[in-house]
Parts: structure tokens; sequence; C-alpha cells
């Protein structure tokens, strides 16, 4: 009869450490705990009967931009006129606005323009004094 000096918890702690090691070398998958934690929320999730959107993102961002155009052509529509009126008011002010900004924005061009040469003229009244005074 043969004696068996080794602990049998011993080799069962190494067998299930084996066992662990080959099933996560077989399985990739399971070395990624983030991925089986989705796949459980997604199950959870399923038997909830929360399943996931039908369509793509893309559909969902035109679906919710004609919502926003068709919202704003119906507001559009409702208008009373005497929102009308003040709609094109303000219009009509904002314009004037952008003339006047423009037309001041013109005349410090011009006025710029008239400084310079101004200098300039002075410039060269002084270089031309000097010019005869030295002859």
């Amino acid at each position: 009869m043969m004696i068996n000096n080794t602990n049998p918890h011993r080799n069962d702690h190494k067998r299930a450490q084996f066992t662990e090691t080959c099933s996560n070398e077989s399985n990739p998958v399971m070395k990624f705990t983030s991925h089986n934690k989705l796949h459980k929320e997604l199950l959870l999730a399923h038997k909830r009967g929360q399943a996931l959107s039908s369509r793509s993102e893309l559909q969902e961002v035109l679906e919710r931009r004609k919502r926003v155009q068709s919202d704003q052509e119906e507001e559009e529509q409702t208008r009373t006129p005497l929102e009308d009126a003040l709609v094109r008011h303000q219009q009509k002010q904002l314009e004037r606005r952008k003339e006047h900004e423009e037309k001041i924005q013109k005349e410090d061009q011009l006025m710029e323009f008239v400084r310079v040469r101004q200098n300039l003229r002075k410039i060269h009244s002084v270089v031309h004094n000097k010019a005869a005074s030295a002859n």
C-alpha cells in the first residue's frame, strides 16, 4: 500500500487554480470583467423588456431635427398679425443698426485717411523747408 504524504486540500486548490487558468486562457472574453458586466446588464435589460433602440443614432438625430423644424414652422403659422408686425419691425431695426454701424466704420476709415494725409503734408512741408533753408 502506498502512502500519499501530500495534503488533499492542497491538491484541490491547485486543481481549481489550474482549471480556472485553463478556462480563462481558452476563453479570452472571460478575462475582461467589464465585458461580463455589460453582458449581464444587457441580459437584465432584455428580461425587463428594455431592449435597445432599433434605430441608429443618425436616424434619431434626423428625427429630432425634423421635429424641431416642424415646431418652428407651426410657431410661424400660428403667429398673430400683431406678432408678424413686431417681427418685421424688429428686423427693420436690426437692418438700420447694421447700416449705422457700417456708416460709422466708413467715416472712421475716412477720418484716418484724412489724418494720415495731413501728417504727410506736414512732414513734406518740413522736409521742403529744411531743403530750402539748406540751399
